[in-house]
């Protein structure tokens, strides 16, 4: 499952909080692990790592099932000029797959547009009141052919930290629909087919995000 250009996302305690950054495997040996230096998801500004840090990493496998394991930081090397960091290579028992409501949710806003398959309704434009890398709960009008197992094909657009907009077009099956007042109701759907880029945008967004509530809620 681990091999050379697989992304990585990393979360590293430094002073008593969790930092979460992103990288990618260089190269593998039969021990180890050659990484190229994490940049953090919030300031894109590359972090320095402690030999002996210890790192919570999760990646995205076959079938684009999401996996997690532990990695120590062993120390560093260059190839072809390029800093590397040396982290434990896990066994094969040592990665555990995350289950997909193990996936962040953060209650936020974002702009989706929701387009039938078949011509059931008139597609529409509206907002998500949360999201995951897994799935959404999207507010939609009252009085739409809206069922649980139909499937939509659902456009996101996420702003990032960066300034940059990621648009995602996914395959959405309905979880379930709920009331939510006299005009609207929730939606709750799951995404299918998404791919390991799609994934990892949303999995980065996510965090990009928790750490901006908590950084607002710390201010109040």
């Amino acid at each position: 499952m681990l091999k050379p250009g697989t992304e990585l996302m990393i979360e590293i305690k430094n002073q008593q909080k969790m930092i979460k950054c992103r990288s990618k495997i260089a190269d593998l040996n039969n021990g180890s692990i050659l990484i190229y230096y994490p940049v953090d998801s919030v300031t894109n500004k590359t972090l320095y790592v402690k030999t002996g840090s210890r790192l919570n990493i999760s990646f995205t496998g076959d079938q684009d099932q999401p996996y997690q394991f532990t990695a120590v930081v062993t120390g560093q090397r260059k190839k072809l000029k390029v800093p590397l960091l040396i982290i434990t290579k896990p066994e094969k028992e040592e990665i555990k797959r995350i289950q997909r409501r193990d996936f962040v949710r953060v209650n936020w806003t974002v702009d989706v547009a929701v387009h039938p398959l078949h011509g059931e309704f008139k597609p529409f434009v509206t907002v998500t009141d949360d999201i995951s890398a897994g799935g959404a709960s999207i507010l939609v009008p009252k009085n739409l052919p809206l069922y649980p197992g139909q499937q939509l094909i659902c456009w996101f657009v996420l702003l990032r930290k960066t300034g940059k907009y990621n648009y995602l077009k996914l395959r959405c099956e309905i979880i379930r629909i709920s009331g939510m007042n006299v005009k609207r109701n929730l939606m709750s759907v799951k995404f299918l087919d998404k791919s390991a880029k799609d994934e990892q945008n949303l999995l980065q967004f996510c965090y990009e995000t928790q750490v901006a509530l908590r950084r607002k809620e710390t201010k109040i």
